[in-house]
């Protein structure tokens, strides 16, 4: 507790996304809604869905789920940068995520492709669409995490940190009262933690404890702060948080090297009329 109110004096000012600078005479308020509200704008939760494609046929041919025009999908936290957006492996692959893929996994007919794609803020309820464009994808860290390279938020977000030694930080945590698959519109919390972490030449992945709560965590973020004048500091990213073998990471961003059963009728494979698929280079990645 004594940490998570030094952190709330401290980062009053902070806007995370527009980084400016913030004077030592403004941080006094330990309000932390003014602290989500400086983290909030560079954090967004993806939905990625896809369909299954009859890799067989003459003509593509695409399939859904119970009628539907995808065959799964899944929700994922993605971290706002100048030069586009981090994200997870769920949202690159988001079929291996998915039980009801484990009936199709190791069939030659059938390959998952990206069809859908759409984000919120933490702070808003509705999703809008995410642009999928033929961009880049650049690997941070195998299977981790991912490096999107677009324009799609006007180049707003944190800025990296190329962290090495030790160095005084912050994690800021995302959670939910339930799983975003159960209500993808429910509020959004950050909890934030001083945390102290010496990064090293080489590794990128470090084990950290998760917050004692009894929500789900969703991911985050683990930054510091920088002077950049006599009293003025501003936001950097040095880490994107990383769940693994039941035990939470922070993956680092300076050392990058670049079942469910067919129960009813309506309720398996169907095909998709007219489908349009995401162009994506990770389509049949991890079957």
């Amino acid at each position: 507790m004594k940490k998570l109110l030094f952190i709330l004096f401290f980062f009053s000012g902070i806007n995370a996304v527009a980084q400016p600078s913030f004077s030592i005479a403004s941080l006094t308020s330990s309000n932390q809604q003014l602290i989500e509200d400086a983290v909030a704008p560079g954090l967004l939760i993806v939905h990625r869905q896809y369909r299954l494609q009859d890799v067989t046929a003459a003509t593509p041919s695409f399939f859904g789920w119970g009628g539907g025009p995808h065959f799964g999908s899944a929700y994922s936290l993605a971290v706002k940068t100048a030069e586009g957006y981090y994200i997870g492996h769920s949202a690159v692959c988001p079929w291996d995520y998915d039980a009801k893929y484990d009936e199709y996994r190791n069939n030659e007919q059938y390959a998952p492709v990206l069809s859908g794609s759409e984000y919120r803020q933490l702070g808003d309820t509705v999703f809008s669409p995410l642009p999928f464009r033929d961009i880049p994808v650049t690997e941070i860290s195998e299977n981790r995490v991912y490096a999107m390279q677009d324009t799609v938020f006007g180049n707003k977000g944190f800025v990296d940190a190329a962290a090495a030694g030790a160095v005084k930080g912050w994690v800021v945590w995302v959670t939910a009262e339930k799983p975003l698959a159960e209500n993808p519109a429910q509020p959004l919390s950050c909890i934030i933690y001083r945390s102290e972490l010496t990064f090293e030449s080489g590794k990128q992945l470090y084990e950290i404890n998760p917050p004692a709560i009894q929500t789900n965590v969703l991911g985050g973020v683990y930054v510091m702060p920088e002077v950049t004048d006599v009293g003025q500091f501003t936001f950097k990213l040095c880490g994107v948080l990383h769940f693994e073998n039941n035990k939470w990471h922070i993956v680092s961003l300076s050392n990058t090297p670049a079942t469910e059963a067919l129960q009813t009728p309506h309720g398996g494979l169907t095909p998709v009329e007219e489908a349009q698929t995401l162009p994506s280079s990770n389509n049949r990645r991890n079957r």
